[in-house]
Order: C-alpha cells, then structure tokens, then sequence
C-alpha cells in the first residue's frame, strides 16, 4: 500500500507523473515478491537461492524433515540420526541428497523412486545399514554417483542396480562383502570408476563384472582375494587403472591382464606369489607389457623367495609343461588333485591318447600309453590292469571334471601333489617317470642265455691261457 504523500502526490501532479509514479511502485511491488521464497524454509535449516539449496545437517533428526521446498535442488542431511528412509519421506525433487553419517538401518524398496531428477545420492558412513533390499534405487535411471562405503553391506542382492544406466562412480569399498553376484553390474554401461577395497571378496567369477565396458578404475585391493577366473575381466577392455595389492593371491593367469590391455597403472603387491611353474603366462605377460606395474615378491618356492617374478629368467621355466589349452585357468598348473583332476596330453584326449595311471599315496602319476610299448609281449594283460588307478567307493562318488567344472575347484589343489608334470616326449633327460610295473624288469629268456654263453665262453678262455 502507499502511503498519504505518495497518495497526494499521484493526485497533484501530471498525467506523466502519475504514470511514472505507478510504474516505480509496481516495480518495486514485483521485486519484493520474487525475492519472496514461495514456500518456508524447514525448522533447524538453512535455505539458500541460486541453486536452491537445503541444509538440516547436524541438527539429531530422526527422520526427513518436512517442509523441505519441492524445488529443492541440493538437500544436505548428513551428520543426523535418521534411522529409516521410506516411499514417502521425500516429498520434493532434488538433483544431489546427502544422506551420509546417519544411523540408517532400512531403506524400503522405492524409497527414491520419487527422485527421478537425482544425480548424486551419497549414504556412506551408516554402520547399521548391513543390507539393502532389491529394489532400493529403483526410478534413479538419471543417477551418475552413488556412494555406500562404510556402511558393513555384507552382500548385495542381485537386481540392487536394475537400470541405473547413467551411474558413473560406485563407491562400495570397507564394507564386508565377501563376494561378487554374477552380472550384479551388467546394467551399468556407463560406469567409469568402481571401489571394492576393504572388504572381505574371496573370488572373482567369470562374470562378476560383465557389462562393465567403459570402467576405466577399478578397486580391489585389502580383500582376501584368492582365485580370479581367467575370463573376469574380459569386459574391461578400457580399464587403464587396477588395484589388486593386498590380497591373497597366490596367482594369476595371464589371460586375466591381456583382457585388460589398456592398464596403465597396475598394483599387485602385497600378495604370496608362487613362482613355480604356475606363474609362467603371468610372467610372459610382464614380458611384453609397457605398463607401471609395483613388484611382485615371490614366496614361494624357497629358492626363489624374495625376487621379483617379473624379472626371473626363462630358464626358470625351462622344466615347465606347456600351458594346457583346455584349462580354463589358462595356465600351466603343476599340481592336481588326487580325487577330482585328470593330466591330459596337448592333443584333444581320446581314448587312445589316455594315461595309465598309478595309484600311490603322495601322488598320482601319468603317462601316455605310447610308453606300454617298452613293456615286453610277455607282460600280461593282467600286470598292466593292476598298474592302472582304481577309484575307492569315496573318489568314485564325486563328480568327474569337466572344463566347465574347473573354476570350482581352481586354487583348491591337493598340497601333497608337488612333483612336476611332463608329458613323454617333453621329459629332460633323468626326469623321473613313474616306474614300470615289476613284471618288465624281468630279463627275458633270450638275455638269460646270452649271459650263460658268455660266461661259459669266458671260463674256457681262461682255462686255455693258464
């Protein structure tokens, strides 16, 4: 309203006056009520314009505040006590929700579903929220950057990121996963950078990271991993950073790294590698590759323990088997299970090709059956059948290995089992092939005469001449 001389004013003067006049106070008017914010701000927050911004962190809520404007773009609620995240408690539209340092121990399947604009929602450091239901991000198909590190997830379900197509950084790391589902991150095509460090993670599956093909970080180092199957990280194919310190891993096949050729920067120390036959194809992928790479100390064997397995010599490897193609470890394994795992020659096994076997109780041995034919024609039929390995009732009952069954028994060989494996015509001269049956060590009956001849021959000679 205008006051009395303003009034008097508007009335005395000119037709251009007044119009001025009018237009002064209009503007005036106008400015006042845009600066007025359409909706209050909540108790205990702060608001500000240009983004529109709300800030309620540290003041003990115990849930979503209401009255948070529904234009919000930006909404802090960190550093509260907020126990449970439901459909309902988001009543406005935001771009970035900061939920971090609260006592979350629930969120409802769709609590976020309402957020369809939100690009960054950040729930790290809740220590109660040790699971998620499927379901929790569904609607968040704009979403680039979820973080949840901190917050003791001991597993993940399946479909918990269904159609986030657009996330591009996962931050999961020192939580307590101690595995991977298989395809757990297919949908998220567009994701650049993933943390899985601090956990508990065991293996690492063939498709434990499918879908990932435009991961360029990838974070796995303080877990307890031990096997990683040779195909895992096939998707990878532009990661230019991977960390794997800090790990039990005893080994690594070299189809693992040669899937992720655009590493630039790789990390694998801190781990027990053995250096045995084992670490061939990972030592000829260090071989040809430029990349910046930590050291890899060997522990084991002890002649070897302490040296970098980068830089051993070929000779070292001189006494290996070549890699046997149908493994899917793609490596050359030295050491086999007694009950579960069959040594194959290079060629496709057939039943020509297959190995008599020698039951023992360290190990078992094998060799082709091109080696029978050193046994003389009077060995029986018999003496060769009780060479060949006999299963009892309990090594009967398990499953027979096939190459789709390896990765579930890699890593888990028999300690006993440490003789190094040949195949016939690879054997160095002396290497100690299992021993013939008993039978054809026997002389023959035509070697007995020739030494009786000889002896007989020998006795007369020395008569004569004495």
């Amino acid at each position: 309203m205008m006051d009395a001389g303003s009034s008097a004013f508007l009335r005395g003067g000119s037709a251009a006056q007044r119009i001025g006049g009018v237009s002064m106070w209009l503007t005036l008017w106008l400015t006042a009520l845009s600066c007025t914010p359409a909706q209050g701000c909540p108790r205990l927050c702060v608001c500000y314009p240009n983004p529109m911004t709300v800030s309620c962190q540290a003041q003990n809520f115990t849930s979503v505040p209401v009255g948070v404007p529904y234009n919000s773009q930006r909404v802090f609620l960190q550093n509260n006590q907020i126990t449970e995240l439901r459909v309902d408690s988001f009543g406005f539209e935001t771009q970035v929700l900061w939920l971090f340092s609260n006592n979350i121990t629930w969120i409802e399947a769709g609590a976020f579903s309402e957020l369809r604009e939100l690009e960054e929602l950040d729930l790290g450091d809740n220590p109660s929220l040790r699971r998620l239901e499927g379901g929790a991000f569904r609607g968040l198909e704009r979403l680039q950057s979820l973080h949840m590190h901190r917050c003791r997830l001991a597993a993940l379900p399946h479909d918990i990121f269904h159609k986030l197509y657009s996330l591009q950084f996962l931050y999961l790391q020192e939580n307590q996963l101690h595995f991977l589902q298989d395809d757990l991150f297919s949908d998220l095509v567009n994701l650049n950078q993933l943390f899985l460090h601090g956990n508990r993670i065991r293996t690492l599956s063939e498709h434990a990271f499918r879908g990932l093909v435009n991961l360029d970080r990838l974070l796995l180092h303080d877990n307890r991993i031990r096997q990683v199957h040779r195909r895992a990280f096939r998707d990878l194919g532009r990661l230019t950073m991977l960390f794997l310190f800090n790990n039990s891993l005893a080994e690594l096949p070299g189809q693992v790294l040669r899937d992720t050729a655009s590493v630039q920067f790789l990390r694998l120390n801190g781990n027990p590698w053995s250096c045995g036959c084992e670490a061939r194809s990972l030592w000829e992928f260090f071989r040809g590759a430029r990349i910046s790479s930590s050291e890899l100390l060997c522990s084991s064997p002890s002649t070897r323990r302490g040296l970098d397995l980068r830089f051993l010599r070929e000779m070292d490897f001189a006494l290996c088997p070549l890699p046997d193609p149908g493994s899917l470890a793609g490596t050359t394994t030295t050491t086999f299970s007694t009950k579960t795992r069959w040594w194959f020659s290079k060629a496709k096994p057939v039943s020509s090709t297959k190995g008599v076997f020698e039951k023992s109780s360290e190990t078992v041995k094998a060799f082709p059956f091109s080696a029978s034919k050193a046994l003389d024609s009077s060995v029986s039929n018999s003496a060769v059948a009780s060479a060949k390995y006999e299963f009892d009732e309990e090594e009967a009952a398990l499953p027979k290995l096939d190459p789709e069954e390896y990765w579930a028994n890699y890593g888990n060989e028999d300690a006993a089992v440490t003789g190094l494996r040949c195949f016939e015509l690879e054997c160095p001269p002396g290497f100690d092939l299992p021993s013939l049956p008993a039978a054809a060590s026997c002389p023959t009956s035509s070697s007995a005469l020739s030494v009786v001849v000889f002896a007989v021959l020998s006795l007369s000679v020395h008569m004569l001449v004495g």
